[in-house]
């Protein structure tokens, strides 16, 4: 899909995420070559999950809340645990996609909190019948030395390692 075929409702489902990389990925430097661009990797985090509350029916065009019990974020920068009370309340849609809205706090290895919050989507049917999310997530603090976080825009690559886990690498776009 070029950015002519993005639609406004697929630009923000996604975040903005496929539209800063499309915009990116078209770039050209003062000699005309493409700029392509780079992924720095941030963190590793492993959450645990509450089971799944159903809103509606299990089908498709259903609404299924997940909350996080707790979890791990590891990183060259950033070491921190995942603090219950936040969770995903996804979307499923028709097409076998669903779309992920997360709220979710993370407390440092030092004591800094962190909220984040992505929107983002995942692919129920993969060629190797695997799950797998796409995210686009954005971070808030106060403090000083985690405050880069506030200034990035941010790609997470996640999947389901079990029933009542999830996993995601999350890398700075630049």
């Amino acid at each position: 899909m070029n950015n002519a075929d993005m639609t406004r409702r697929d630009f923000w489902i996604a975040g903005g995420a496929g539209a800063l990389l499309a915009g990116l990925a078209g770039t050209r430097t003062a000699e005309g070559a493409v700029r392509e661009p780079k992924f720095e990797f941030i963190f590793h985090m492993e959450a645990e999950l509450e089971p799944p509350q159903m809103v509606g029916d299990s089908g498709k065009g259903s609404r299924v809340i997940f909350m996080a019990k707790g979890g791990t974020i590891e990183g060259p920068k950033l070491k921190a645990t995942v603090l219950p009370g936040g969770g995903d309340w996804l979307k499923s849609r028709s097409d076998g996609v669903s779309e992920l809205d997360v709220r979710a706090s993370m407390r440092t290895d030092d004591g800094v909190v962190i909220y984040t919050h992505y929107r983002g989507l995942t692919h129920n049917k993969t060629e190797d019948g695997s799950r797998y999310f796409i995210t686009t997530p954005r971070f808030e603090t106060s403090s000083e030395k985690y405050g880069w976080l506030n200034n990035i825009i941010a790609i997470g690559v996640g999947s389901n390692p079990g029933a009542s886990k999830v996993a995601y690498d999350v890398f700075k776009v630049g």
